[in-house]
């Protein structure tokens, strides 16, 4: 099965930083990484909108420079980085999934998966997102995430030719959305997949690949979790 390294296996790095890919490169096929603007207009990355700024509370990632996001201590001695820095510390023949969390990166986002000597796939929760990078790029392979109506966003994925859809492990053990993807000639990655119970019931249901927060779901060496 593939492996997908959610923000760089965060059950076992800090998320979405340099050291965490760096560290993930080895072990995983593919590593997952959530995208964003900042205040200053590169792209992020970063998961959430909202970021610690230490004594100050917090502040919003669109309202901070990247020069402001680097400095900061929020992942363990880590600041925010741009994606075009974490992409450097990824290994050329090591894919990387954009999960885009705002429709504002898709042209940057494009433009790095462009000229990145990476495969890249473009993911996101949000279908008028998927429809416009579609739109925007005819060849770059897109990643719908799926949400609770599988047989509606399975449409809407063949529809704007998703080479990939990315259900909730739930979705994949419950439902017969495995099957009906591979029927319309999508791959299928689960996410978050948390133990190697769940990835061997995700492999016997047919799914491609495991999005997961550790690498032991594969190897067996430990267990972890968490959410998308």
């Amino acid at each position: 099965m593939r492996l997908i390294a959610h923000r760089g296996f965060d059950d076992e790095h800090p998320p979405n930083t340099v050291a965490a890919v760096e560290r993930a490169a080895s072990k995983a096929d593919v590593i997952e990484l959530d995208v964003r603007r900042c205040g200053s207009g590169e792209l992020v990355v970063a998961h959430n909108d909202l970021v610690d700024i230490g004594i100050d509370g917090i502040d919003r990632v669109d309202d901070l420079t990247a020069g402001e996001l680097t400095a900061l201590d929020a992942h363990e001695g880590e600041g925010v980085q741009t994606l075009e820095r974490v992409l450097e510390a990824i290994p050329a023949d090591t894919g990387v999934n954009f999960e885009l969390k705002e429709a504002e990166a898709i042209n940057d986002a494009l433009d790095l998966a462009e000229e990145a000597p990476n495969e890249v796939i473009v993911s996101s929760f949000d279908a008028d997102t998927i429809r416009e990078t579609r739109e925007r790029d005819e060849s770059v392979s897109l990643a719908y995430v799926l949400d609770a109506t599988p047989a509606d966003d399975l449409v809407l994925a063949d529809d704007l030719e998703c080479s990939f859809v990315h259900p909730h492990t739930s979705l994949c053990l419950l439902t017969d959305v495995v099957a009906e993807a591979h029927d319309a000639g999508m791959e299928v990655n689960a996410w978050t997949v948390d133990s190697r119970a769940a990835a061997w019931a995700l492999e016997k249901r047919g799914a491609d690949g495991v999005i997961a927060s550790s690498p032991s779901v594969l190897d067996g060496d430990s267990s972890g979790g968490s959410e998308e």
